[in-house]
């Protein structure tokens, strides 16, 4: 199936070759991206490459015989790279099964495909985008999957994953009020906790008041730009010509309808979020019965909240306490006996296995967990081996960064953090100072490490290195700029991962069908070392022969075809490719 699909997308590319009027045609290939993935044979990988070589020679050769030779430019490109080595088999490791148990906190998990596709019927459907996989150790959401999953999981990153858990007072709020309403609580007890309840509730009222009411400002803008966009799809004609066809009119018409249903399922699934967060802030202590309500109607359900602070993932609750909730000696109840919590970043950190079959695979599956603080990001590969990377803008504007060795981070309630200075060594994460490929001398890398520089200058000092631009990618995934609309900045808030977590060299945690030949999605230089080929007619100014060896990363593709095409855009992130413009368009 899959083959003639390819040879259907071939022949209607060459066809479209021969019509001057289309300026523009792509192609993609993912044969060699899953040969890679499923087996690490070298001959297998060699057959692959020779058939999409003989692909790009007949492109070629249909472009020396189109309308317009002279003028086209063939551009051959790959999105990432392969971590593949023969004689490995990459092993993958489960964080679907690890948080659904006691020991990952038993949560309801939701990913975006089945767990272990191949061997599932359901997972033929590739229509399928939320999957929730229940824990059947749960400690006080049992058969509550579908109403509170507790854990979104990026399913398919191959060798990093990004991971989501619900916000950690919603837990102590739904747990305080499981117990209040499900269990005969003695009176002291049951006065602990609804002090608790208040406490733990006002310390959030100030914030979560403040974030519904702008919620609510921001649908109140969104619900005038569907009112607009209802107008423009009424506007638009119930029949089309040819000619509107041809312009892809009618293709347009079908975005922007579906545009406005995703924006209407956006407006009632926050306003039920905002309602939902306005009851819970309403309850009074004064008259507080929890036989009056529904804990749905005050814990809002399929929402995992507010982002998590460091502090909360380093005392994550989940689930009450062995012995339930007990009441400390001045009568408040007690929160260290009265819950179980977890410090994600010990427990993902400390994951081994006990049968480990390859000597040439750590049995660690994690290599670094990565979260964004305060003006920068923290890398933590162990108690002892973690990392800051601090960031600025500089007086031009442009982001610098800076590296910081540090150890035992933690992080207070009131959100500051503490940690230790140790002194340089090897083994921090990212491996800077001991890689031989870092071109910074190795009497000057601690001084180096330690000063702003920026983003280029990095990219030229690392890109050799065991994880190349891997500093730079991590600022680019964990601080974006912001939005251009408090909406937009809120969902991009909301969507950003509480812990990003690196594999360990020849580990994977793609638990929908783990890839045994190899990976990508990290930060090693092997999964992210990127082929670019152009070659172009005489008439592109594309010059021949031409090696780049100055580094370039994705974000100079863009501006350097755009210029190419006599279609400059300045205003968009990374430098064209200057090399290929110095003869001249």
């Amino acid at each position: 199936m899959s083959s003639s699909i390819s040879e259907q997308m071939e022949r209607e590319l060459m066809r479209k070759l021969k019509d001057p009027r289309v300026r523009y045609l792509d192609y993609f290939s993912g044969e060699f991206d899953h040969v890679a993935h499923l087996t690490p044979d070298r001959v297998a990988q060699l057959h692959t490459l020779q058939s999409i070589d003989a692909l790009v020679g007949r492109v070629w050769s249909a472009i020396a015989s189109s309308p317009l030779p002279d003028t086209t430019a063939l551009v051959v490109v790959s999105d990432h790279g392969m971590n593949t080595e023969e004689g490995v088999y990459s092993q993958g490791y489960n964080l679907v099964d690890w948080f659904t148990s006691a020991a990952g906190g038993a949560h309801h998990v939701i990913t975006n495909r089945h767990p272990m596709t191949e061997f599932k019927l359901k997972g033929i459907d590739p229509f399928v985008s939320e999957v929730i996989t229940p824990s059947q150790e749960s400690a006080y959401l049992a058969g509550e999957s579908g109403q509170y999953p507790t854990v979104v999981l990026d399913l398919d990153g191959n060798e990093r994953a990004s991971i989501g858990l619900r916000n950690n007072t919603l837990n102590l709020l739904q747990i305080l009020l499981e117990q209040l309403t499900r269990k005969r609580l003695p009176g002291n007890v049951r006065r602990a906790a609804i002090d608790a309840f208040f406490e733990i509730l006002g310390r959030e009222r100030p914030a979560w008041t403040r974030n519904v009411a702008a919620l609510e400002e921001e649908l109140r803008a969104l619900r005038a730009r569907i009112e607009m966009q209802q107008k423009r799809a009424g506007a638009e004609p119930s029949q089309w010509t040819r000619e509107q066809r041809d312009l892809g009119l009618d293709k347009d018409a079908r975005r922007q309808a579906n545009r406005l249903e995703a924006w209407k399922a956006e407006d009632r699934a926050y306003s039920d979020y905002a309602s939902t967060i306005s009851r819970l802030l309403a309850l009074d202590p004064s008259d507080f019965d929890p036989g009056k309500f529904k804990i749905e109607e005050v814990i809002p359900r399929r929402s995992l909240g507010e982002p998590n602070s460091i502090h909360a993932l380093q005392n994550y609750v989940v689930g009450p306490g062995p012995d339930g909730l007990l009441v400390a000696a001045n009568g408040n109840l007690d929160m260290e006996k009265s819950f179980r919590t977890l410090d994600y970043f010990s427990a993902i950190g400390a994951l081994s296995v006990r049968n480990n079959v390859q000597k040439a695979v750590s049995p660690h599956p994690v290599d670094f967990i990565a979260v964004p603080v305060k003006d920068g990001i923290w890398l933590r590969g162990s108690e002892d081996r973690q990392a800051l990377v601090f960031t600025r803008h500089n007086a031009a504007g442009r982001l610098e960064l800076r590296y910081m060795p540090v150890s035992h981070l933690k992080q207070d309630a009131a959100g500051e953090l503490h940690y230790d200075c140790p002194d340089w060594s090897a083994g921090f994460p990212l491996e800077l100072l001991e890689d031989p490929l870092l071109d910074v001398p190795p009497a000057e890398r601690e001084a180096w490490l330690g000063e702003w520089h920026e983003e280029l200058d990095w990219l030229r000092a690392v890109y050799r290195t065991k994880y190349s631009n891997g500093i730079i990618g991590l600022a680019e995934e964990l601080l974006s700029d912001p939005a251009p609309s408090p909406y937009l900045e809120r969902k991009r808030r909301l969507r950003r991962a509480d812990l990003l977590v690196f594999a360990s060299d020849h580990w994977n945690f793609n638990v929908r069908g783990f890839n045994p030949g190899g990976n990508h999605g990290s930060l090693l230089r092997v999964s992210t070392h990127s082929v670019l080929l152009i070659s172009g007619g005489k008439d592109t100014g594309i010059p021949r022969g031409l090696r780049v060896a100055t580094p370039y990363d994705s974000l100079s593709f863009v501006p350097t075809i755009l210029a190419l095409m006599g279609k400059p855009e300045p205003a968009l992130p990374g430098p064209v490719i200057a090399e290929l413009l110095a003869t001249g368009h």
